[in-house]
């Protein structure tokens, strides 16, 4: 069974896509918050389990993302990398 989702209207035909699946939540959720940081999202992404393929893609849920919540979500993924250790320099 193919998981399709809505993706535009060409000469009247509904084109549609595969969704994006992850396989499990927490994967989902983080590819959400980091596309609700991006500055050129209107409405908040976020993740769910799909009832067909049981995978869980992410979508839409019609709220609109404000400011506040995007620069919320920057420091939240800040704050969740990893720490890098400098152990030496290469000399090139």
């Amino acid at each position: 069974m193919e998981c399709l989702t809505f993706d535009r209207i060409e000469s009247g035909v509904v084109i549609q896509r595969h969704k994006k699946k992850f396989d499990t939540l927490d994967k989902a959720i983080e590819v959400a918050k980091y596309e609700n940081s991006k500055s050129e999202h209107l409405s908040k992404v976020v993740a769910y389990k799909c009832s067909f393929c049981h995978k869980y893609p992410i979508g839409r849920n019609g709220k609109t993302l404000t400011q506040k919540d995007k620069d919320k979500i920057k420091k939240e993924i800040i704050i969740n990398q990893p720490k890098l250790k400098i152990v030496g320099k290469i000399n090139l």
